[in-house]
């Protein structure tokens, strides 16, 4: 069943072990018999208390949006990095990818892209690469609906009652962004920031963000990526591209409107009246 024939009540999972739930293909049963990922050649290794195996649901529907809820999904055929390469390092040849390289007082970038001499170990650029998946509340039904379809279930046109964590994904993502964003700034380097729409928008949303036309001199940029169906699979597609400066975003951080104290007032009282509160000894 395509997306767009979908009931609009579906609410389920969109891939698992890194197929569509639709498709029943021998690779796809292959990969769901071993809990393989696809995207980086190996186990599984998501994990829920709920399950002895891996929980192997690699992206959701929600409201619509087929929605990434594992950053190893961008790890697809290297799709991202090449296109990164392209726009920032002048292509691919001579790249080396190194995994979460830590540093004293900013924390582990995710990926760092490095473009050394032929020949030779002397660094002549490198990029930051770093991935912003969802996560879900109420994941007991979307652990549901893994076992469901593992059974042999067909889960394609059920309503599972998960819900998207995306405030709090973004809450935590944005400190990130600045405070790595601030140092590959002084280093007038780039920091792309890899996500799908839906966690850009709420981004935008949540904290009325402006001028983020895209400009590549600008240090921090977000690659936008969007799960696009081709045939038995979903590939990662670049749908949009924007950046921003520092002082841009910090400001819109430090610029929120301030809610009306009357209304927390009114909140507290309220909860007096429902005698919800805890008396002190």
């Amino acid at each position: 069943m395509s997306e767009m024939l979908q009931p609009k009540n579906s609410h389920h999972p969109v891939e698992i072990f890194g197929y569509p739930v639709d498709i029943s293909t021998q690779g796809a049963q292959q990969n769901r018999a071993k809990y393989w990922c696809p995207f980086m050649d190996k186990k599984c290794d998501k994990q829920s208390r709920m399950l002895s195996y891996p929980m192997g649901v690699c992206s959701v529907l929600h409201m619509g949006n087929s929605i990434p809820i594992c950053p190893h999904r961008f790890l697809q055929d290297d799709i991202v990095f090449i296109d990164i390469c392209n726009e920032f390092l002048g292509g691919a040849n001579n790249i080396l990818l190194f995994k979460e390289v830590g540093l004293t007082a900013v924390g582990t970038f995710d990926f760092v892209l490095v473009k050394h001499k032929p020949i030779s170990n002397k660094v002549e650029d490198f990029c930051i690469v770093e991935f912003q998946s969802d996560s879900t509340t109420n994941t007991g039904k979307l652990v549901n609906a893994l076992k469901d379809f593992l059974n042999g279930e067909d889960v394609s046109a059920r309503r599972y009652n998960y819900g998207m964590n995306t405030y709090n994904t973004i809450k935590l993502a944005y400190t990130q962004i600045l405070y790595k964003g601030q140092t590959l700034e002084k280093w007038q380097k780039k920091i792309v920031w890899v996500c799908p729409p839906y966690i850009f928008q709420n981004t935008v949303n949540r904290f009325n963000l402006v001028n983020l036309e895209y400009n590549p001199q600008n240090s921090t940029s977000f690659f936008i990526y969007d799960l696009s169906r081709q045939s038995d699979n979903y590939h990662l597609k670049l749908v949009d591209k924007r950046s921003s400066t520092i002082d841009n975003l910090l400001t819109a951080f430090t610029k929120q409107p301030t809610p009306k104290l009357d209304n927390f007032i009114a909140l507290l009282e309220n909860k007096i009246n429902l005698h919800l509160g805890i008396t002190l000894s």
